[in-house]
This record gives C-alpha cells, structure tokens and sequence, in this order.
C-alpha cells in the first residue's frame, strides 16, 4: 500500500516538473520588451569571441535578430583584435610594405589631363612634331619640352601654335610646378579650339591647382550635363573626379557623392579601396535620412554588390545597416565576416 501512493505521488512530482518545464518554455519566446537569460557558459574553456558569436545565434534561432546583431559585432572585433596581435608579428619589411601601400595621396589631380587624340590645326607637320614631344613630356624632360615647342615655332614661322601646342605647353608648365604659366597655356589652348572639351577640361584641372574651384565648376558642370556618352572616354573618368573634387570644396557633398558613385559604376578600381570607404562614410556622418547619408549607404552597397569578397566593405556596410536599423541585412553580413 505504500509503494502504491509512493508511486502516485511519484507521478503527481512528474507531472508538476512537465507543467515546470512547459512554462520556463514559453518564458524563452522573445520579444522587443523582454530580454533572455543567456545560456551559461564556460569562460575558462571558450574563447570569448566563440561565446559572442554563440549567444548572437541563440538570439538569432529564437526570432530576437535586434538583439543579436550588437553580440555578432561585438565577435567580429574580437576576431579582428586577434588578426591585427597576429599581423604584428610579421617582419618589420612586410610591416612597412603594408603601411607603405595603405598611404592615399592627398592631391586628386594626378592622370587629370587628358592627352591630345587629334591633329587639328593649320600645319598638319607642325601638329605632328608637337605629337612627338607631348610623347616624350615627364617630370624630367618638361623643361626641354618648353624650348621644342618654341624652337618648332621659330623654324616653322607661324605666328600662332595650335591647340595642342598651348596645351602641351601647359601640361610642361604644370609638371614643374609653374601654376600661372599652365593656366594661361590652357586658356589660350581652348580659345584656339574652344569646342574641344579636352581643352575645358584640361584648364578646370589647371583653375583646381590655384584652388580656383568655382571658376572649374563653371567649366565642368556643362561639360557632365551633355553626358558621358557625348565625350569621349579617356575623358569621362578626368571629368567625373574634376568634378567631384570641385563640388565637394565649395561645400556641396551630395554632389560630391553622387559624382564618386557614377565613377565607381565606371571603373570600381580607379582609387583604392580605402578612398572608397572614406568617401562614403563622408555621407554617413550625417543624420539618419539625410540624402548625404543615403548616397554614401548606396555607395557602399554598390562597392560592395562590385567587390563581393572584399572584408572591409562587408565590415563597413553592416555597421551602417545595423546604424539604420536594418538588422536583418547586417546580421547576415556579420556572421559572413565570422565564418573561417
């Protein structure tokens, strides 16, 4: 008889730790309003970016994706802490070849100007030697560039050089820093051929030099609004960073933005990557709707639909969805990032 209500209290104690573990059941559906109790874990024996990246997955396979995405962030920098201890043990050349290839220019007018493609002018022999010295033009020979395109003109006994003969006196006279002399060359080159935008863009880039910026923008805003496919291509690229570079100095960043997003569709490998990253985050720094940090979002998000494996851009672009509230989307790119 004892065992016998031994055995029904036996149940009725089953019975109430069932209904006990129903309940703690329905207590881990998650909500905005109420926060887990996170899983125990031993610290001793899992490395801790391990443990945020496991409590991010918990909260994620319990519907709490809000919740989850600061732990996946929070993996990511741990990870990225140790690659960088590990990066310090390279040799100390690698190290320097590292910073040396992260360092990015200041100046945005290298490759500006573009080169003369056609012979125009009176004297098709005298645009043909000028052609032959604009192909010998560096740094180290502008100087005797100068004196060929003088000495052509005396032996020729024209009274005026062509286009392309300013034109290349300008670029000698912007190579060994004389600043005045390449935009009066410039000047001269577009009013002998004043339909050539080749001209018009090379005098913008000369008008930049002298920090001239609004004067440039007058030059090359008409120059964009014909439209690329009106120029040619060597000149798209020229224009598009003239531009840019313009807009964003006389304070105009959406511009700006606008422009290095129409440039990235054009060539995703014309600055580095870094420069990439930094121009976005320019429209990022804004509030939360403002059309500058829409434009730098889609910018990333189109670096990164053009450079799919590329780390700091997945990096990048989740931090900014998570920013905007786009959980979902920056959940998916972090636990990318965490995968070996």
């Amino acid at each position: 008889m004892a065992r016998a209500r031994k055995s029904s209290s036996s149940r009725k104690s089953g019975k109430r730790k069932r209904d006990g573990r129903n309940a703690s059941k329905q207590k881990l559906k998650l909500t905005i309003e109420s926060v887990p109790e996170l899983p125990a874990v031993d610290d001793s024996a899992v490395p801790l970016a391990d443990r945020y990246y496991d409590l991010a997955e918990t909260m994620n396979a319990r519907g709490a994706i809000e919740m989850a995405v600061p732990f996946y962030r929070q993996a990511l920098a741990l990870l990225l802490e140790e690659r960088k201890q590990l990066r310090q043990l390279l040799p100390e050349a690698e190290q320097t070849r590292s910073a040396q290839n992260a360092q990015i220019p200041e100046a945005e007018l290298n490759g500006l100007l573009a080169d003369d493609s056609s012979l125009k002018g009176i004297d098709l022999d005298l645009e043909s030697r000028i052609a032959e010295l604009a192909e010998e033009l560096n740094v180290s020979s502008a100087q005797q560039v100068l004196a060929g395109v003088a000495e052509l003109l005396s032996l020729n006994g024209s009274r005026e050089l062509p286009a392309s003969g300013h034109s290349l006196r300008g670029k000698a006279h912007l190579l060994l820093g004389e600043q005045e002399d390449a935009w009066r060359a410039f000047a001269a080159a577009r009013a002998a051929d004043p339909k050539s935008p080749q001209h018009a863009l090379n005098l913008a880039a000369s008008l930049l030099t002298q920090k001239k910026h609004q004067e440039a923008l007058d030059l090359l805003r008409p120059l964009h609004q014909l439209g690329l496919a009106a120029l040619p291509r060597e000149l798209r690229e020229p224009l598009l960073r003239n531009l840019a570079t313009a807009e964003m100095q006389v304070g105009q960043s959406l511009a700006a933005l606008q422009l290095r997003r129409q440039w990235l569709q054009l060539n995703p490998d014309a600055v580095t990557q870094k420069r990439w990253l930094q121009w976005a985050r320019v429209g990022l720094e804004q509030e939360r709707g403002h059309p500058c940090r829409l434009e730098g979002l889609a910018l990333l998000q189109d670096l990164h639909r053009l450079k799919p494996e590329e780390r700091s851009v997945k990096e990048a672009l989740a931090d900014a969805l998570e920013s905007e509230g786009e959980y979902r989307q920056a959940a998916l790119l972090y636990r990318d990032l965490l995968r070996p």
